[in-house]
């Protein structure tokens, strides 16, 4: 009985990591501050366009909408860079943050941490 509980606690323990682990960016996204901010904007054009489609989401945007509001924006917005077929903005829509990936207010420091040199 003891094997069988250390055998699942080891299995659950595994499992927990393997969700853990952040995704990186791929060798597809910039590292230059110009082609990164122009994928910045190119990513905050498609949340805005998807909080104008979502009209009931009220003048506060994604922070402080109800639920179905900001599913309404998520849905939007997951569906417009699925749709998109463009690597880069694919790409740079994972490496955000959940908080950030639909903030149309996002700061800047999310597309900076990724210039070099």
């Amino acid at each position: 009985m003891r094997a069988l509980i250390v055998a699942v606690s080891l299995a659950v323990a595994g499992a927990a990591s393997a969700d853990q682990v952040a995704y990186q960016p791929a060798d597809v996204l910039p590292h230059d501050a110009v082609s990164l901010r122009a994928l910045d904007n190119a990513h905050l054009r498609v949340v805005r366009r998807a909080r104008a489609l979502c009209w009931h989401s009220g003048p506060f945007g994604f922070s402080s909408g109800s639920a179905s509001q900001r599913a309404c924006i998520i849905g939007e917005t997951e569906s417009a860079v699925a749709n998109s077929k463009d690597p880069m903005l694919q790409a740079y829509h994972k490496y955000l943050p959940f908080h950030a990936k639909y903030n149309e207010y996002r700061p800047a420091f999310y597309w900076q941490r990724l210039v070099q040199g």
